[in-house]
């Protein structure tokens, strides 16, 4: 596997802007959730002593997710960014910073785009320790606000030998002498030949010749792609640029790992960060092929299923699956696959919202949801006397009303009427 390294000892240049050539959260070093209105990725970077970590945070905004009005300088989008570092406990506000962002594009097209956003930096020095960070988004046009909440171990680096997080990089260019990126705040990787490049820090005492391993692992934590560099490194701060050529990964949840050694001394480290891999066309709540294939029982024949289940190998598989969802597209000379898209915008919205002790997306709601979409109204009924708490959905286009009753009482939502089922599977609004 063929590899390029590039080492800065001088600082580099990180563009924090809106970009269109690249496009569900990173919610710390990896755990990551497609769900989200923006992506939040937290790095920590060696602050100079044991005592004190930067952690950068950086907040990603889709233009898609935004509401644009038109106004002289063209259509404009305009939302605060609220950042809160509380104790672990959420007792104490440890540190707090806000702001406001505005975007302007010239281009209706670029303020639908899901591939367009804006991207925000803002650093904190905190020492060592386990913290609860929430981050919010308010969108002063709709009026509409998100938010993503964490627990956050800030780490502690050694003053001998130690390595940032990894950032990963959505696009780098070299302006005047310096390297300036646009960090993948998603952290979803689409494999293509160039790899996939990185940025991270190399702190060390001791200067000298350097091994450097770079490993990535799937969630069985088997290794599937390894690399190793040769390299001089000087005493303090090393920058390092780093792209893994010929990544071809499967889709689905990884581990990148760093691993550091100074051949002189023997003294090591290493760092370990989780991204999803993701095929084009695909979307970003898909991670897992079988999964995605066994949650297409609602609108696939017995037929199609087996078709797509017994292809001899993954290939095939993967090939069956994207023609299934070809055939389905409401307009093929569009880049995007609406109903590929939606299909498993509800999924996820099912799982989020009614699962129990199984998946949502496997429960009456959450069939009912996936095939028929949002209610038009729902009653909520989780009081009435002589009655165990139940909710009717109401579809004023289809002149229907599905009733749920929660049977055990610990929202376990049943359809009331079973004739139901045989009415909503097949069909897909």
């Amino acid at each position: 596997m063929k590899a390029a390294i590039k080492l800065f000892l001088a600082g580099f240049l990180l563009i924090c802007f809106a970009s269109g050539a690249f496009a569900q959260n990173n919610n710390r070093r990896g755990t990551v959730s497609a769900q989200n209105k923006y992506f939040v990725d937290i790095l920590d970077f060696y602050h100079g002593s044991p005592d004190s970590t930067l952690v950068n945070i950086f907040i990603q905004v889709p233009y898609n997710e935004v509401k644009f009005f038109k106004t002289a300088d063209g259509f404009t989008a305009n939302y605060v960014v609220t950042i809160s570092v509380f104790d672990n406990d959420r007792e104490k506000l440890i540190a707090e910073k806000l702001w406001s962002e505005k975007i302007i594009s010239h281009n209706f097209d670029q303020t639908t785009s899901k591939t367009n956003y804006n991207i925000s930096l803002r650093s904190f020095v905190l020492k060592p320790a386990k913290y609860f960070i929430r981050t919010s988004v308010e969108d002063k046009n709709s009026n509409n606000s998100y938010v993503i909440s964490n627990p956050v171990e800030v780490r502690e680096f050694s003053p001998r030998m130690d390595i940032s997080d990894i950032m990963l990089i959505a696009s780098e260019t070299k302006i005047d002498g310096n390297n300036k990126i646009v960090p993948n705040v998603s952290r979803n990787i689409v494999a293509k030949k160039s790899g996939i490049p990185m940025f991270y820090e190399i702190n060390t005492l001791s200067k000298g010749k350097f091994l450097i391993n770079y490993i990535i692992s799937n969630k069985a934590e088997r290794r599937v792609s390894s690399d190793t560099v040769k390299t001089d490194l000087a005493a303090g701060r090393n920058q390092v640029f780093y792209t893994i050529k010929d990544s071809t990964l499967n889709l689905g949840t990884y581990t990148l790992t760093v691993k550091a050694e100074n051949l002189d001394t023997k003294e090591d480290a290493k760092v370990s960060s989780k991204f999803i891999s993701r095929w084009s066309g695909v979307p970003q709540n898909v991670t897992d092929l079988d999964k995605a294939i066994e949650e297409l029982i609602y609108i696939a024949t017995d037929k199609e299923l087996d078709y797509i289940k017994d292809a001899p190998n993954r290939e095939e598989k993967i090939k069956r699956f994207a023609e299934f969802w070809r055939k389905r597209d409401p307009n093929p000379n569009d880049e995007e696959n609406q109903a590929f898209d939606e299909y498993y915008r509800r999924v996820a919205y099912s799982n989020d919202h009614f699962t129990h002790y199984i998946e949502g997306w496997k429960t009456d709601m959450g069939m009912v949801y996936i095939v028929l979409g949002p209610p038009d109204n729902i009653e909520h009924h989780p009081f009435d006397p002589d009655s165990k708490p139940y909710e009717i959905w109401d579809y004023y286009n289809l002149n229907r009303s599905f009733g749920f009753l929660d049977t055990t009482g610990f929202g376990d939502y049943r359809l009331m009427n079973p004739l139901d089922f045989d009415y909503v599977r097949g069909r897909v609004n």
